[in-house]
């Protein structure tokens, strides 16, 4: 259990730093960069053709991922090139891509190549860190309180039905940037994570907090204030 808080943790550090994963091909050096939410877009039907088998994924992922260099090699290695170019203006540049697509092919074996794709398709912890954090139970609060205010509020909400009101639009307003950065220079792991744990406070009435049996225990911390620092980081996540 230590063992695994360890691992999620250095994994959050990792998310929080967007550590990209360096390897050597012959004398060459590539890195595995943080996916972000406009690269999703663009390998989705990559990854689509894959036809991957998400049991044995889950179950023995190196197994897998074998399979599938052996049998849909160039595909393999086509998703392996997006993932180690990091600017928008490289993913759109075909030359680019073929280019490092053959040197990759010709250069890895099979065993190799395998391992690079387990780290590609399993870098994605946002599902684990949301239930590490307990932000998976603080929205299904929020949801109740939300019936609750809705039951007795004049308020009707429209919108959000897409990633552009859902995610980009938001994204944009809390860090003043444009929707491009938004969507090619921050790994979609660091930005789910930092819409997903966004303070909101919402005013219950006693009555409103009985009916949605809400704990009054709920404790946040500063993180603006450098005193807070050494508490944010041994702070144990129960």
């Amino acid at each position: 259990m230590i063992e695994d808080r360890k691992i999620i943790e250095m994994n959050i550090a990792d998310t929080i730093m967007e550590r990209p994963y360096g390897f050597r091909v012959n004398k060459r050096h590539f890195y595995l960069y943080p996916i972000t939410l406009g690269k999703t877009y663009l390998l989705s039907r990559l990854i689509e053709s894959l036809d991957m088998k998400a049991d044995i994924i889950k179950a023995n992922p190196y197994m897998e991922a074998l399979r599938l260099c052996q049998e849909k090699k160039e595909t393999v290695c086509q998703l392996l090139s997006y993932h180690t170019l990091n600017k928008k203006e490289e993913l759109f540049n075909n030359r680019i891509v073929n280019s490092r697509c053959q040197f990759l092919r010709n250069n890895l074996s099979n065993e190799e190549m395998s391992q690079l794709l387990v780290i590609v398709l399993t870098k994605d912890n946002t599902d684990e860190f949301i239930k590490y954090f307990g932000i998976d139970r603080e929205r299904k609060e929020l949801a109740k309180v939300s019936m609750i205010k809705n039951k007795k509020g004049n308020s009707i909400t429209f919108g959000g039905k897409s990633v552009f009101g859902s995610l980009i639009l938001p994204a944009c307003e809390k860090l003043n940037m444009t929707p491009q950065q938004i969507v090619w220079e921050i790994s979609f792991s660091f930005l789910q994570m930092l819409m997903a744990d966004t303070i909101t406070s919402v005013y219950l009435t006693d009555e409103e907090k009985k009916e949605a049996r809400i704990s009054n225990d709920r404790t946040f911390v500063n993180a603006d204030d450098p005193k807070n620092m050494a508490k944010i980081k041994a702070m144990k996540w129960d």
